[in-house]
């Protein structure tokens, strides 16, 4: 059994299957409590999620549990991302490890190493991990336009363009192919609320074949901080009675699909 990073109780089964006539199947059962030389509290993993003004300091706690430790050096991935602070409450005893976000929109994945001197927990790592809305959210991230199944009328998209704190904005600007969209804009009054319509443009796209652009909307509550929606112009119209080119066929390759060009609203 690995028992790297568990804690508290624990329990591991596992099925044996073997040409033994008189037990062919077999269970086995290990179960017992892991007793760590640190004990982690609340959770070695820490989680940001949601607007970044609503973010709150998370601490977690260090307690040596037998032997006494000293934290040497403490490092992360996440530079820029987070801050983080390493407090002594006691001496060889207690640790109070507090994290910041400090991004305002975007994901990260990453962790902070703490090197300590007690040879049975050389290591403590932590988890962390941030999930950060921005003032303005733009929905779907992902759209399917075209003609996705034969003999079925052309699929127009819509994005949703919104603030989450409900306060005024505007779109500065969108950048698209327009070889492949027509994009309008549509504010709704009163509600700090856009819709934007995407029509493709077929013509553009041969049958049996799908193209990826990009939808890239930039708002001036976040200038210089666009926020992207791939799409997905497809056209399943077969080019034979045999369906050759058929939507089921090989997708283009990256250096097959067409280059971009930029449409841009003000």
């Amino acid at each position: 059994m690995k028992l790297r990073g568990y804690q508290g109780k624990i329990k591991k089964d596992a099925k044996i299957v073997s040409n033994d006539p008189q037990g062919a199947r077999l269970a086995l059962t290990v179960q017992g409590t892991v007793k760590s030389f640190v004990d982690i509290r609340p959770t070695d993993s820490i989680a940001f999620r949601g607007t970044s003004e609503k973010m709150y300091e998370s601490v977690v706690e260090l307690m040596s549990v037998s032997h006494p430790f000293q934290i040497t050096k403490t490092e992360t991935n996440l530079e820029g991302k987070i801050r983080y602070d390493m407090e002594t409450v006691e001496a060889g005893r207690h640790y109070r490890l507090k994290v910041t976000n400090l991004m305002q929109q975007g994901n990260y994945a990453g962790y902070i190493r703490c090197t300590t001197d007690l040879a049975q927990k050389p290591e403590i790592l932590i988890r962390v991990n941030g999930a950060i809305q921005g003032d303005i959210d733009v929905k779907p991230k992902t759209l399917l336009l075209g003609n996705l199944a034969a003999q079925q009328p052309t699929r127009m998209g819509k994005v949703i363009v919104a603030s989450w704190g409900n306060k005024p904005f505007k779109i500065s600007k969108l950048t698209y192919d327009a070889s492949l969209l027509e994009v309008t804009q549509q504010a709704v009054p009163d509600q700090n609320v856009y819709y934007l319509e995407l029509k493709p443009k077929m013509e553009n796209v041969p049958p049996g074949n799908q193209k990826l652009t990009v939808l890239s909307v930039e708002t001036d509550a976040t200038p210089g901080s666009p926020q992207d929606v791939q799409v997905h112009v497809i056209n399943s119209t077969q080019t034979s009675p045999l369906g050759v080119g058929g939507i089921g066929s090989k997708a283009p390759s990256r250096d097959q699909q067409a280059p971009q060009q930029q449409g841009t609203s003000q």
